[in-house]
């Protein structure tokens, strides 16, 4: 998901890119608690007719999937910010707050497009200042990345129409 504003008043863009995410935190939570419903009572019930090595494995199973689903709706929680000013260009990344926060002079700053090296791939848009270059949007389809390829010119062109940091 790309949302996108610029404001004219201060010469200063913003956008942010999220990933998709099809279901809530409480979807998730339903979905494994319905599943360790089922699998612990099919668990006791063996284990009450005697076969109890069964409870020891549901339980480890559970737990490998409640992490695998912790990690996978952690990942959709990523969120990475462009932030347009007429000095500087901020790139943030993280989870509920910026992990990682690079600052790039606006003037040297390009946006390149990187096509796919193979068909299965998707493209890559990288963010370059000097020898320092990094991939933004990893996480969008690419239909989303071309999107955010119209969002960044437009802003782009936003900047010069303004006349801001010539």
């Amino acid at each position: 998901m790309i949302t996108s504003d610029f404001d004219q008043a201060s010469g200063s863009g913003r956008i942010v890119l999220r990933p998709n995410r099809s279901w809530t935190w409480r979807a998730n939570t339903y979905f494994v608690g319905t599943l360790m419903v089922i699998s612990l009572t099919i668990a006791v019930t063996f284990t009450l007719q005697g076969m109890w090595v069964i409870l020891p494995f549901t339980v480890l199973e559970m737990s490998v999937l409640l992490a695998c689903l912790y990690y996978c709706v952690r990942r959709t929680h990523v969120q990475e910010v462009l932030t347009f000013s007429p000095e500087s260009l901020v790139l943030e990344r993280g989870i509920n707050r910026p992990q990682l926060r690079v600052e790039f002079q606006r003037y040297f700053t390009r946006f390149f497009v990187l096509g796919p090296r193979h068909p299965w791939y998707r493209k890559q848009i990288a963010l370059r200042c000097r020898d320092r270059e990094m991939e933004i949007g990893s996480f969008l389809s690419s239909d989303e990345k071309d999107d955010l390829v119209r969002q960044l010119r437009d802003m782009i062109h936003r900047f010069e129409a303004s006349g801001v940091g010539s």
